[in-house]
């Protein structure tokens, strides 16, 4: 099997894990004793440690190679849904969020894969069909946590999906270990480790001080933020105004990411060809931001699948295009470690946006939160602007 179909394969099996536990995670909080705005921040802790170790991650993953940190993080991945499994309290869940959520950087790894062994041309496509797995990991994950769950919440089985996640986490780095080929070559490794150490403020100060690649992890720190505080309670609004169980929130998401997974394995290669990375991510924010503030206003079942619909399509968009844009502001030396800090700058927002999601839920109407997203993608249109390069030409002048 060829090193891009065999990463491919890896990172849909590690998703599919990591897919199941969605439906399941606020009402497994609600289960354990928590409040809306306690489920909300178990959710954020993931990406708490993985706006942490991303950057980390992807340093090192520049200095000793791609697969010895896809190996590692996998580990200790089984290990986390192991805990989960166990939960008999809050704390042990926020145990299990915790050790996951700080090796949850091998995401990045895997995007600086891509970049190994592509060139500039054809790396939107392939980062599309990387997105591609992980979107087909959300389509089959969800119905299967749902499924394994039950759809009553009263009497719901949050075991099964959680050893079903280390089960398949453990098929994946079976991958890795047999199967995936190291694609940094050691020249490149010994470029990376002759580079000084430099701490995340350090690396930060860096980024920052490029304003394009400034402009783009501010565009993912904030387009995380709107699509984090959906997350964050969409499974308690589900069952508050649609009386939606975990099973019907699995087969939602399922559907959410068979729509990802036509845009970016089908259609994102050449809708960039013909209209540039930029472009989609216009599209997306024009998605989010019809798209949140129709979710805002829902009370039945199909206007939230048409609200839905627009808003699987824009996300569809943003990954690749934003992951191919970042790629491309970074030396070969350092993909990784950018790859990694862009990774760390939407963590952050996935921190931001359930945090704030729970309490709003909470304080104001079940729809709040969403309406706040469909205002946030106004900014993320003015970055957009913003991180055009001075002597690149605009969509007309193209």
């Amino acid at each position: 099997m060829k090193p891009m179909a065999t990463l491919f394969l890896i990172v849909f099996v590690n998703l599919l894990g990591f897919g199941i536990i969605i439906p399941i995670l606020p009402l497994f909080a609600l289960r354990l004793g928590s409040g809306p705005e306690m489920a909300s921040i178990v959710v954020g802790l993931y990406s708490l440690m993985q706006l942490i170790t991303s950057p980390i991650l992807g340093r090192l993953s520049d200095k000793y190679g791609r697969r010895p940190i896809l190996m590692w993080s996998l580990s200790i991945a089984i290990v986390s849904y192991i805990i989960m499994a166990m939960a008999d309290s809050i704390w042990m869940l926020v145990l299990s969020r915790v050790l996951g959520g700080a090796v949850a950087g091998n995401l990045a790894t895997a995007f600086a894969y891509v970049t190994d062994v592509t060139t500039p041309e054809n790396r939107a496509k392939s980062m599309g069909m990387l997105g591609a797995s992980f979107s087909m990991g959300f389509v089959f994950g969800p119905a299967l946590g749902g499924l394994l769950s039950g759809d009553d919440v009263a009497t719901a089985n949050f075991v099964l999906p959680s050893i079903a996640a280390a089960v398949l986490t453990g098929v994946a780095l079976t991958g890795v270990i047999f199967v995936l080929p190291e694609s940094l070559s050691p020249e490149l490794r010994r470029a990376a480790a002759q580079q000084p150490r430099k701490s995340f403020a350090a690396q930060f100060k860096v980024a920052v001080s490029r304003r394009v690649l400034a402009a783009l992890c501010a565009i993912g720190l904030v387009a995380m933020v709107i699509w984090s505080l959906m997350e964050g309670v969409f499974s308690m609004w589900g069952l508050d105004i649609l009386n939606l169980g975990p099973t019907d929130i699995g087969l939602l998401f399922c559907y959410i990411g068979l729509l990802n997974a036509m845009v970016q394995g089908g259609l994102i290669g050449p809708l960039t060809k013909r209209f540039g990375e930029r472009a989609m991510v216009g599209f997306t924010v024009f998605a989010y931001l019809v798209g949140f503030f129709w979710l805002s206003t829902v009370d039945a079942f199909w206007s939230m699948i048409g609200a839905m619909t627009l808003l699987s399509l824009g996300n569809g968009c943003f990954n690749p295009s934003m992951s191919s844009l970042v790629s491309k502001e970074a030396a070969d030396y350092e993909r990784g470690a950018v790859l990694g800090i862009y990774q760390a700058a939407g963590s952050l927002g996935r921190v931001l946006g359930p945090a704030m999601a729970g309490f709003i839920y909470a304080g104001f109407y079940p729809g709040a939160p969403f309406f706040l997203s469909a205002l946030l993608a106004i900014p993320v249109g003015i970055l957009l602007l913003l991180s055009r390069h001075k002597d690149e030409p605009t969509p007309s002048a193209a």
